[in-house]
């Protein structure tokens, strides 16, 4: 209650020294007095202390009908303050005072008169609140919504009047004014307003009237305002001797005929009154000659010499003018302004404002490239290892919002160091020395890990000893470096693995052809059909280990079909785990999309992740299998090691978790690397061709492991457009037809023409390109085509099988030609229509292989039916 009461005390004598200090403020001139906007301000200040003081009384009155008559007193004061107002700001904004303005009362006059007829007309009843007494107003009463129109109404006219035609005004002195008056009416208003009605309106009935304290920001506005910028007008006189005494530069008045009649200037002893204008001007001589030619362009400035002390002469901007009397002539004024301090400081203060210019542009650059730089930068204060900025990749990098990062700890934000590497940062800092490049290894505090190239170099940041930190995230560089590694060592390998697969391939195929053949001859009850059906199982182990070498070859390329992962999945199980003490189970979510992938490669993958497992749980364990779809986006918050990184997007995701003995931590990013084993007498090589496959499948594989709690290995495929898979027909099929085969192994062109010969074919073999279009083309001139073209990819001497095919087709584009090789690398053998070739025929191959593929699709009578 008490500081509310001395509140308003206070604010009271600010106003009577306000309304004193304008009335007194010219008390030689009356007719400065009496001006409407200096009555109006005189009138304001005295409502304003008389309101206040009723009102300090009102909240420390010691009764209800004590604080009920002194609002009754005084409320009329704030019924007529608002209208009053907005008329000063009206003509504080340049208007004249019209006497029908005066109308603006006439809603408060009427409240007023209201609330004498009848007392409760706007005020209710005045209840007791913690800081005084409160005004319950009679919301009933329209007199009541009257008062808050009234208050509304000229409170935001008068706002509105000081923001668009104060701040717009011609005058800038007028506009500086709006403007202080402006900021100090805004929380007046606003404050009132909702203190006085918004707040009460909703239910908060626990304030006295704050209106006289929030009019102290506007009457302090006004004070500084009057102090400032002299807020009330002057009178013609006043303004005439101000401009006397600030006037800074010579002015001469002088007769048509030179001579000087006064001026302005203050020489200790000397009368200028008389002298001709030479004296000042040594060009204006003669002063008649100098007067018509620079008359001419009257109040245009103009450069000249003027002698403004004995001794010195000096560069001077002038203006002439013509006094007249009447229509006659009496002479001249001559204004003239020393140019002489701005010569000589011109250059300086280009100087100056160049480098400032130039600081400035040095400050935005910096500004702009800290923040916009990729790499991350952080500030830190060399004495609290406080950070004081940093920019948007030092959080990415760190993974803390940068209003985290500022104004913390380097010790407080939960990231490990390695603290040997910071003790150097920190000795050669303190030394004021920048730090070389250091790789650095930083552990967030989510536990994760990343290796950064970090460098420092001290310098002043706001007036501080501080250090440029420069973080550059090298975890992804580091993968793909130890990724480049392993692929180098696989190209090696995989060099030798081509050539050594393709010559086994040709002497497989023949070996597989000729067994094919015996046991084609051989019934199912003789005695030598299951040894020859052991030599050609045998002899399919090899291949599959033969395309395993193959795998690792440069162009080890799979032919992708779409494929049922699960059907896969199923038969790695079977063929992995037979003999084994292993239990194992499989999962599947719904609506798993088929994968476009090499079944044979892939199941390879399945299959030595298994075989891993199971040679690792000796005494027995678990297998799970999960079969799930995953859209992959980056690695953030992945707790896998990725030896291959998978491309954003969807993947058919396979995961194999076993309950091994798991693997131990510092072997986990080398597991595949060829020969890297975990197990005794392992080769190493497993991992490896799973990764070099997954790899040309534009796939990925992960891994979890703890030493002791198992592993997991996931492996990413990509899922295929089309959900449908072709079923292969395991049978024998004789046909009729011609077929030409182009072979430089004689082996293989002998097993070959066997083949084809018990399959119902009539074979036509060479050994090179040449013979073979030769044949080609007698065969289609004796009108006896060939039904199929079987082509070997590479002949030692010769033409190979792409030319030879593209000369095939010039003759005739219709006939089906296969490529036959032992060689994965060639891009022929997965994209062979681009080529132009109607099929593949791997080597080493069968004769159910051979004759299925012919039956497919080549131009051939059928004989009989399949066998």
């Amino acid at each position: 209650m008490w500081l509310i009461f001395f509140l308003n005390v206070m604010s009271c004598f600010l106003y009577i020294f306000l309304g004193v200090f304008a009335y007194l403020f010219r008390r030689n001139d009356r007719q400065f007095r009496r001006t409407p906007l200096n009555i109006l301000f005189i009138s304001l200040s005295l409502l304003f202390a008389i309101g206040t003081m009723a009102n300090a009384f009102f909240v420390s009155s010691l009764s209800a009908e004590e604080a009920r008559r002194w609002f009754l007193s005084f409320s009329f004061i704030w019924y007529v303050a608002p209208p009053l107002f907005l008329l000063f700001c009206h003509l504080l904004t340049g208007s004249t005072f019209r006497p029908w303005y005066v109308l603006v009362l006439v809603p408060a006059l009427a409240i007023t008169v209201a609330q004498i007829i009848h007392p409760t007309a706007v005020l209710k009843e005045v209840t007791p609140v913690a800081l005084g007494w409160h005004a319950a107003y009679n919301e009933a009463s329209p007199w009541h919504w009257i008062n808050v129109a009234n208050y509304t109404i000229f409170g935001f006219g008068a706002f509105l009047v000081l923001l668009i035609r104060g701040l717009f005004h011609q005058d800038e002195m007028t506009r500086k004014k709006v403007l202080i008056i402006l900021f100090s009416f805004i929380p007046t208003f606003f404050g009132t307003f909702i203190t006085g009605f918004l707040l009460r309106y909703a239910g908060f009935e626990t304030l006295p009237p704050m209106l006289p304290i929030f009019l102290s920001f506007l009457v302090a506005g006004l004070a500084w305002a009057q102090y400032r910028y002299d807020l009330l007008s002057f009178s013609s006189r006043e303004v005439s001797e101000r401009i006397l005494q600030t006037v800074y530069d010579a002015v001469i008045l002088c007769n048509l005929d030179g001579s000087i009649i006064d001026c302005n200037l203050s020489r200790s002893g000397h009368n200028f009154q008389g002298k001709p204008i030479s004296d000042l001007i040594p060009q204006a001589d003669p002063p008649l000659i100098w007067f018509q030619k620079h008359a001419q362009t009257e109040d245009n400035p103009f450069e000249d010499l003027f002698c403004f002390t004995p001794g010195r002469t000096a560069p001077a901007l002038m203006t002439l003018r013509r006094l007249y009397a009447g229509q006659s002539l009496l002479g001249y004024m001559i204004n003239a302004h020393d140019l002489s301090a701005e010569k000589n400081l011109t250059l300086e203060v280009d100087r100056r404002l160049a480098v400032t210019a130039s600081l400035k542009s040095i400050e935005a650059n910096f500004v702009r490239a800290f923040h916009a730089s990729p790499a991350g930068m952080l500030i830190i204060e060399l004495g609290t290892q406080i950070f004081l900025d940093v920019n948007r990749a030092a959080s990415a990098i760190l993974q803390i919002p940068p209003s985290t990062l500022v104004g913390s700890k380097l010790t407080e934000l939960g990231l490990g160091f390695d603290e040997q590497m910071l003790q150097l940062f920190k000795s050669t800092l303190g030394a004021n020395q920048s730090t070389s490049t250091q790789q650095v290894l930083i552990t967030r505090k989510n536990g994760s890990k990343l290796n950064c190239l970090v460098s420092a170099s001290p310098f002043t940041f706001m007036e501080k000893k501080a250090a440029l930190l420069i973080l550059l995230d090298i975890t992804e560089i580091e993968q793909l470096r130890a990724e480049l590694e392993r692929s180098q060592k696989l190209e090696s390998i995989g060099i030798l693995a081509g050539g050594i697969a393709h010559d086994f391939n040709n002497i497989m195929t023949a070996i597989l052809g000729n067994i094919s053949l015996v046991k084609l001859g051989l019934s199912e009850t003789d005695e030598m059909y299951e040894a020859i059906s052991r030599a050609e199982t045998a002899c399919f182990r090899a291949r599959d280990l033969s395309r395993q070498l193959l795998t690792f070859a440069k162009g080890g390329e799979p032919s992708p079909e779409p494929t049922d992962v699960a059907k896969l999945v199923r038969e790695a199980l079977r063929l992995s785990t037979a003999g084994s003490a292993i239990s194992a189970s499989v999962s599947i979510e719904n609506d798993i999309p088929f994968a476009n992938i090499d079944s044979g490669q892939i199941i390879q993958c399945f299959n030595n992740i298994i075989l891993n497992a199971v040679q690792a749980m000796p005494a027995g364990g678990s297998i799970s299998i999960r079969i799930r779809k995953e859209v992959f986006s980056d690695l953030m918050d992945q707790d896998k090691y990725f030896p291959l990184i998978p491309a954003p997007g969807e993947y058919v995701v396979v995961e194999f978790k076993d309950s091994g003995p798991g693997i131990p931590e510092n072997l986990l990013d080398k597991i595949f690397d060829p020969y890297v084993s975990t197990k005794h007498g392992g080769s190493g090589l497993g991992l490896a061709i799973t990764y070099s496959i997954l790899k040309r499948h534009g796939g990925a594989i992960a891994v979890q492991s703890r030493e002791g709690m198992g592993a997991i290995f996931s492996i990413y495929l990509p899922p295929a457009r089309e959900q449908t898979q072709q079923e292969s027909v395991s049978k024998v099929q004789f046909a009729k037809g011609k077929v030409l085969v182009m072979d430089d192994e004689y082996s293989v062109r002998m097993v070959v023409d066997r083949m084809l010969r018990r399959l119902g074919y009539e074979p036509t073999v060479t050994s090179n390109g040449e013979a073979a279009i030769e044949q080609f083309q007698k065969a289609l001139n004796e009108q006896r085509a060939f039904s199929a073209v079987i082509l070997d990819l590479t002949v030692v001497s010769g033409l190979g099988g792409i030319e030879t095919a593209r000369r095939i087709r010039a003759i005739d584009s219709t006939v089906p030609i296969f490529v036959s090789s032992g060689y994965a690398d060639a891009p022929v053998m997965s994209e062979y229509r681009a080529y132009g070739f109607t099929g593949v025929i791997p080597k080493p191959f069968g004769i159910e292989e051979l004759s299925q593929k012919l039956a497919a699709v080549a131009k051939v009578e059928e004989k009989s039916s399949q066998y």
